[in-house]
């Protein structure tokens, strides 16, 4: 209870913008939220917003374990969520500046996997693949947030940005399997696929 009492708190000073949002619930959900909220002296929509935040960072932990995709070693295509949900400053900096970043151990150490040569598509959250080039396989390190040496990047080679992103809903039909974007990045052996498409509405 008291570490709800400190994320409700830690919200309220971070002072976040809020989407609105309706969600329905089962009845016995609803009267807990409601006890809740009254036994904290708290809003329902503070409640809620920071039971779903806890979930959220559950689920985003288990879909982007703290290791390294090994098949990355091997792969010729990746592809890299930007994290603008997080930081849209990082993302903004990725497609201004042309290069593929990742934050903190051990997801920085993504960054020291890509080869000379190889394809990464950057994805940004709810929007799509964005962005697209090749890495020198130079990785390159600076300091994050005034954190020493916590971003590892490289520079990518013909970068394009990708004027209709492709969604995520159609990049599963292009490669026809599920795909996991909150990753921070994921190997994707069937990129060529993938390139083929961009290349071909790009040509359109």
């Amino acid at each position: 209870m008291s570490n709800l009492r400190s994320l409700i708190k830690k919200s309220k000073i971070l002072k976040k913008e809020l989407i609105a949002s309706t969600v329905r619930m089962p009845k016995e959900l609803h009267f807990f939220v409601d006890e809740l909220a009254e036994h904290l002296s708290l809003s329902r929509q503070e409640v809620l917003l920071n039971l779903i935040e806890e979930g959220a960072s559950v689920a985003k932990d288990e879909l982007n374990p703290g290791t390294v995709d090994e098949a990355q070693d091997t792969c010729s295509f990746h592809i890299l969520n930007t994290n603008k949900g997080n930081n849209e400053e990082d993302h903004d900096r990725m497609i201004e500046n042309g290069v593929a970043a990742a934050f903190y151990d051990p997801w920085k150490y993504n960054i020291d996997r890509i080869k000379k040569g190889d394809f990464v598509f950057l994805y940004e959250n709810c929007v799509g693949v964005v962005a697209f080039g090749k890495g020198t396989g130079n990785t390159l390190v600076r300091d994050h947030e005034g954190q020493k040496d916590e971003c590892h990047y490289q520079e990518l080679h013909d970068f394009n940005l990708v004027s209709v992103p492709i969604t995520a809903s159609e990049i599963k039909k292009i490669l026809n399997r599920n795909v996991v974007f909150l990753r921070t990045m994921s190997s994707m052996p069937d990129g060529q696929k993938l390139l083929d498409r961009i290349l071909l509405k790009k040509n359109s």
